[in-house]
């Protein structure tokens, strides 16, 4: 079994070990020297679900991982944790139980195509992370805002405060899970943001282990692409930003 579990308490990559590592391009970051202009990684980026076998190395993961404890958090307070995933009969556990809930969720659909639409997740588009050399499942801990608390004393119900400040803890860990897939990216992995696995948490959350102050919010499987899928096409800028002058 290979599960790793890292947070910023504990890191495979510790600090005093890190030294600056000068390629080509000229320039150290972090420790390391990425080799691609942010702009070209955040153009070029593209969810892959299809993965050669090649093992990733160990210098690698933890540039991975040590990418995401640079994004910014709510109040600092850095609410993620990882663990990396190689085991093969983990990651089939994991695939299994998802395919279990699928199956529990097919009596409820509405219609024959959301019948085929889960056939699809069950197969494919929910399970394709066990394929991958590694994957990293993200969790948030408990996130307890003291502005949330005074805002209940004020009267305010859980789903109003929501509305007000939508998720602040799940917001610092998207900008961490950002921040690694432009890294994957940069390295010349590739990777797919996954939330629909999920639906499978309170088995992941036997198979893996872990206690009920965190929850994983999303699996990043990783590998060398095995496949070159086209850019998908993005809203024009217009049509999203208005600007008050």
């Amino acid at each position: 079994m290979c599960l790793w579990k890292v947070d910023h308490r504990s890191l495979l990559w510790m600090e005093g070990e890190r030294t600056a590592d000068h390629t080509a391009c000229g320039h150290a970051v972090m420790g390391w020297s990425p080799c691609m202009e942010l702009a070209h990684a955040i153009q070029g980026r593209v969810s892959i679900r299809r993965f050669k076998q090649t093992p990733i190395s160990d210098e690698d993961i933890n540039r991975i991982l040590d990418s995401a404890r640079y994004a910014p958090s709510a109040n600092n307070t850095q609410p993620w944790n990882f663990m990396v995933i190689k085991d093969r009969t983990l990651l089939k556990k994991m695939g299994d139980a998802v395919r279990t809930m699928v199956d529990r969720m097919v009596p409820f659909a509405e219609n024959e195509t959301q019948v085929q639409r889960l056939a699809a997740y069950k197969n494919s588009f929910y399970t394709f992370f066990e394929h991958a050399p590694l994957v990293i499942a993200v969790l948030l801990e408990s996130y307890d805002a003291g502005t949330d608390t005074l805002l209940a004393r004020m009267g305010y119900e859980r789903d109003d405060i929501k509305r007000l400040r939508p998720w602040p803890g799940l917001q610092s860990v998207s900008a961490a899970i950002q921040n690694m897939l432009l890294t994957i990216h940069s390295l010349g992995y590739g990777s797919c943001w996954m939330t629909g696995p999920l639906v499978a948490q309170d088995d992941f959350k036997q198979i893996l282990q872990y206690g009920d102050d965190r929850f994983i919010v999303a699996l990043l499987p990783i590998g060398i692409p095995d496949e070159q899928p086209l850019p998908r096409t993005r809203k024009p800028l217009e049509a999203l930003v208005k600007i008050f002058k």
